[in-house]
């Protein structure tokens, strides 16, 4: 990979240097792009589906760089592009409500930190696509989950 596009592929994998804070980097990542999502797509389903649909091909397209970039490492915590797709398909519309969208970041956190079935399973694969498999799966299951709870409760 040339230097260029080593560069630039860093800089998305690390959402813009998000992924290079000293600590809590998934953290950082997933609420910055909870506000952003939030003020900027939330409640708008049509750019909703273009952007996380983009952030999606991108990152896939991206994640085998990953091993070049940082060499040994299966999941080095500077990439963060995993839990900004996470986040996005998290809250992929759903209402535009702050409780909402705090939630979905709540729920999202937890799922990826605690790893539960199924998303230990893509965690397992020790592959630059095991990186991004398992926030997806995180996200899709928080989406879910919260559907759920908008349905058993509509006046969240």
């Amino acid at each position: 990979m040339k230097s260029n596009g080593r560069k630039l592929a860093e800089i998305i994998l690390t959402f813009f240097g998000v992924g290079k804070i000293p600590f809590a980097q998934g953290t950082f990542a997933s609420a910055i792009t909870a506000t952003l999502y939030y003020f900027t797509l939330s409640g708008k389903l049509n750019l909703e589906i273009l952007t996380t649909l983009s952030t999606f091909i991108i990152s896939l397209s991206l994640t085998k760089y990953i091993r070049v970039i940082w060499k040994e490492k299966n999941d080095p915590p500077e990439v963060v592009i995993d839990e900004v797709l996470g986040m996005m398909l998290s809250m992929f519309a759903l209402p535009k409500k702050p409780e909402i969208a705090i939630a979905s970041f709540l729920v999202f956190r937890f799922l990826d930190i605690t790893k539960i079935p199924p998303i230990n399973l893509f965690d397992r694969m020790k592959s630059p696509y095991g990186v991004m498999l398992d926030d997806i799966v995180g996200g899709i299951m928080t989406n879910i989950i919260l559907k759920i709870a908008i349905s058993i409760f509509p006046e969240l």
